[in-house]
C-alpha cells in the first residue's frame, strides 16, 4: 500500500484522475488531490484501473 505522500503524487501525475466528491461546494472550497478523492480508487484502497504502481515507477525514474 502506498503512503498518503505518494498516492498524493500518484494523484497529481494521473491522467486518468477523477474527483469522486465533485460538486459546487468541493470545486469552491479545493480539495487535496489525492488517490483517495478519485473515482478509480476502490474502498479497499486499490486503484480499480491499476495506475498507482505504474505512476509511482515512472516518478521514482524520473527523480
Amino acid at each position: 500500500m502506498a503512503s498518503r505522500e505518494q498516492l498524493q503524487a500518484v494523484a497529481s501525475n494521473c491522467s486518468q484522475f477523477q474527483n469522486a466528491n465533485e460538486s459546487s461546494f468541493t470545486a469552491s472550497i479545493g480539495t487535496n488531490r489525492t488517490c483517495e478523492n478519485c473515482k478509480h480508487f476502490t474502498k479497499t484502497g486499490k486503484c480499480d484501473i491499476n495506475l498507482v504502481d505504474e505512476i509511482l515507477t515512472r516518478i521514482t525514474n524520473e527523480g
